[in-house]
């Protein structure tokens, strides 16, 4: 006998934290484990309600740092997802690395202020495909294993879904 024959949806919408910009590469051995100290190589980027919530969305995108200018052309990037319970992220067993990395070619951003630069969304061709439910309180980080190169880039992570 199923346990819930009703399909539940999003009661507010959640769109993660704004203006997540990572820039610098997290160490070696950390960047397995994303125990790093959040700042500009591991950012926490979604936080699920206390009714638990739904992400639809995980996109990376080169952009600048913020209040400068990007020039030059990008390192080949990869950005890392951890799923924290909700407690310290400083813990190795409160992460489990996310199935799926979005990995980000090098690229010149002269065309960087005309919006022509690609979106990577890490949900689209991963298990997670048709979004992922997080219970109360977890957490999302991201990070880069990689410095973003050239001239004041970065990578912008958006985090889209709504709370139950």
């Amino acid at each position: 006998m199923p346990a819930n024959t009703s399909p539940i949806f999003p009661l507010t919408p959640n769109l993660g934290v704004n203006n997540v910009i990572l820039s610098t590469a997290m160490t070696n051995t950390k960047s397995f484990d994303g125990t790093d100290t959040a700042g500009t190589a591991l950012a926490l980027a979604f936080t699920a309600g206390a009714n638990g919530a739904r992400v639809d969305t995980i996109i990376a995108r080169l952009t600048s740092t913020n209040g400068a200018t990007a020039s030059g052309t990008s390192s080949a990037l990869l950005v890392r997802l951890w799923l924290n319970n909700g407690s310290a992220n400083t813990t190795a067993t409160n992460n489990q690395l996310m199935a799926g990395e979005i990995a980000i070619p090098a690229t010149a951003v002269t065309a960087l202020a005309t919006g022509t630069l690609p979106n990577y969304n890490l949900l689209a061709n991963t298990p997670y495909a048709g979004g992922i439910s997080l219970p109360a309180g977890y957490k999302i980080y991201a990070g880069t294993t990689v410095a973003a190169g050239g001239t004041n880039i970065a990578v912008l992570i958006t985090v889209q879904g709504g709370d139950y």
